[in-house]
């Protein structure tokens, strides 16, 4: 038998443990909630100036979130990759990791905002956005194109420095930029401060301006890190110089979280398409759910981040059964804040959904959707968490495959039997729930067999076992 590394014998108490996890998971919950507040704030402000707009915008998105959670997955190796370097106290190879994802989403940024500048209406009639919507929606999507190489360096950056357990910097920088985009946002949707009314265009176009920004900024952050210089950030040249293997290694393990990331929100962007041929109350209600859904996300992105991290560094020690213990842990927290948040829909769905601007025919469907889709968000938050630690310790392929039978085939698929047997709009809501329930099935059964395997070949006690 090999000899327990000593880190498995120095090991935090699972109060400790806790502790770690929140205080990486709330700066990532507050980075993942100002993404959604600049998305609802394009819809709350789009919804100013009509409907119409709005489904535009919707229908939009339809494909702009499949291309940025695409590329985002593709980047997932930065923070697995710079969270096991810090975990085995290799400071050099952080910096290393950074350069290389800049490199990485770079190419990504440019390469992906060139397809849909190209292919904007074909790829939207393509995932069903109904023939008059597309070209409005199409013209969005070309705003939005030139928001992806900023959005794709922020990404990259945020990861490096999640890794490394330096997440609050993120907030700070994604939190300064959320008024600027709301200003331009307003600004350039109505006509204000003496620019032209673009309607939904004019937020997507905010939304790449906010972003160059932002990505700017948090660089010029990154370059005075307290310990940059150990960490050989900048330096392009010598042990942390970006190497083309390096660049490669990270795409290379990101391409099936890429793939998966992808067919997981084509499934979501089918019922959107579908929301579209329903009607524009229809999609405008269903956008509304998804703006709510965005924000009980980012609560199980925060616990997944910090799960991948506190995985991460497990493995980066020398102790990959405690990665699974920490993800666990992360899990019991994730399904408790969604669980409660859950209840909070709900109660007050009629509330909350009339927050939004909207006809009163559209406030009524998009609270009977949220009724039906709330109770589902635990499962949602649990998925995520195992999604996130089963990435760290090097199994995202299984894990990938997992979310594309979950989310592209049963969401996808559901929403299309359900839609096209009469169920109406409410079956974009069951859609969506059951293959969040499946997911946290699936991914769970992942790691309980991988937590029995490596009980079975390390000799190590598995999780839940006395020491």
């Amino acid at each position: 038998m090999s000899p327990i590394p000593a880190a498995a014998l120095d090991a935090p108490s699972p109060h400790s443990e806790v502790r770690r996890l929140l205080a990486l998971a709330w700066p990532v919950m507050l980075t993942s909630l100002n993404w959604t507040l600049l998305h609802v704030t394009d819809v709350v402000v789009v919804g100013l100036a009509g409907t119409e707009e709005v489904a535009a915008l919707g229908a939009s998105r339809s494909l702009t979130f499949v291309g940025i959670v695409v590329v985002l997955g593709w980047l997932s190796g930065v923070l697995v990759f710079a969270a096991r370097a810090d975990g085995a106290r290799d400071l050099p190879a952080t910096g290393r990791v950074l350069h290389e994802g800049l490199v990485a989403a770079l190419l990504l940024g440019l390469a992906s905002g060139g397809v849909l500048l190209a292919f904007a209406e074909p790829l939207l009639r393509l995932l069903g956005v109904s023939p008059a919507l597309a070209p409005a929606a199409a013209a969005v999507v070309r705003a939005m194109a030139f928001a992806y190489p900023f959005q794709l360096l922020t990404i990259a950056t945020s990861f490096f420095l999640e890794g490394i357990s330096r997440p609050r910097l993120v907030t700070a920088v994604n939190l300064g930029v959320l008024p600027i985009n709301a200003l331009l946002a307003w600004a350039l949707v109505g006509g204000h401060l003496g620019l032209p009314a673009l309607g939904a265009v004019g937020a997507a176009a905010a939304t790449a301006i906010a972003s160059a920004i932002g990505a700017i900024v948090l660089l010029a952050c990154v370059l005075r890190l307290p310990d940059r210089a150990v960490r050989h950030v900048g330096r392009w040249r010598g042990e942390a110089a970006p190497r083309w293997s390096g660049v490669r290694a990270l795409l290379g393990f990101g391409l099936v979280p890429a793939i998966a990331s992808g067919l997981e929100l084509v499934g979501f962007a089918v019922l959107i398409g579908l929301s579209t041929q329903l009607g524009t109350e229809t999609a405008h209600a269903f956008q509304i759910v998804f703006s709510i859904h965005n924000v009980t996300f980012a609560v199980a992105l925060g616990l997944g981040s910090a799960a991948g991290v506190r995985a991460g560094n497990g493995v980066g020690e020398g102790v990959p059964h405690r990665a699974i213990q920490r993800g666990v842990v992360a899990a019991v927290l994730a399904a408790a804040a969604t669980g409660l948040l859950a209840l909070v829909l709900l109660l007050s769905a009629g509330w909350i959904t009339g927050l939004f601007p909207a006809t009163a025919d559209v406030h009524l469907l998009a609270g009977a959707m949220l009724l039906r889709w709330a109770p589902f968000i635990l499962f949602d938050g649990v998925q995520v968490v195992l999604v996130y630690t089963l990435r760290a310790l090097g199994d995202q392929v299984m894990a990938g495959a997992n979310s594309i039978l979950a989310f592209f085939v049963v969401t996808g698929g559901a929403g299309w039997l359900l839609v096209g047997a009469g169920v109406g709009p409410l079956a974009l809501a069951w859609a969506s729930g059951l293959g969040m329930l499946v997911a946290a099935l699936l991914h769970g059964a992942r790691l309980a067999q991988l937590a029995r395997r490596m009980g079975k070949v390390s000799g190590l006690p598995r999780p839940g076992a006395s020491a």
